[in-house]
């Protein structure tokens, strides 16, 4: 059974996204709109926004919310999001204690994701000024660091997981072979 082929531009088989972007003039309406809410208004509208399915996202609301000018300001109040929910969230009416955790810790991961975004979106606005970031994470700072420290053993690693990788890649090559060869001579 053949695969199916993706290379069609439009129509079946097209691997296209629906995803259109949003009128530039919305957006910067809606970021000054937002601009003009107090710090508590922001949190709250930033809270929905989180909360809300992918699906039911306004995109010209998530394209304002992930602009560079409301970044900052979103990475500022995301801790007290995370840390009080409730603050933020109405409960709604007559919910169990399991959906109430349920739903704040889909909310908490959902906020995880886009304090990922924001982070990114704020390296990209000071790379633009020829700086970098630090590293989110413990361990990345010290795979750096292990790389500044130790460069021979550090670049030999490199090379070992690029020799299994390229192995592993000529393995999964040679079986598929082996696998159409015993197939056409059936």
């Amino acid at each position: 059974m053949a695969a199916p082929k993706h290379d069609v531009p439009d129509g079946r088989g097209s691997r296209q996204s629906n995803w259109t972007e949003p009128e530039p003039e919305a957006v910067a309406a809606q970021i000054d709109a937002f601009t003009a809410l107090t710090n508590r208004q922001f949190a709250a509208t930033l809270a929905a926004f989180i909360a809300a399915d992918e699906a039911d996202r306004d995109p010209v609301v998530a394209y304002a919310i992930r602009s560079p000018q409301l970044t900052k300001k979103a990475r500022r109040l995301l801790p007290d999001l995370v840390a009080q929910p409730d603050k933020h969230l109405p409960p709604p009416a007559d919910e169990s204690e399991n959906a109430r955790r349920r739903r704040l810790s889909q909310f908490r991961a959902r906020a995880e994701t886009e304090a990922q975004l924001f982070f990114y979106i704020w390296a990209g606005v000071v790379a633009r000024r020829g700086h970098l970031l630090p590293e989110r994470s413990p361990r990345s700072r010290a795979r750096r660091r292990l790389a500044d420290e130790h460069p021979e053993r550090f670049l030999a690693l490199v090379r070992e997981e690029e020799e299994a990788d390229r192995l592993a890649a000529e393995e999964r090559r040679k079986e598929r072979d082996a696998a159409q060869a015993a197939a056409a001579g059936r």
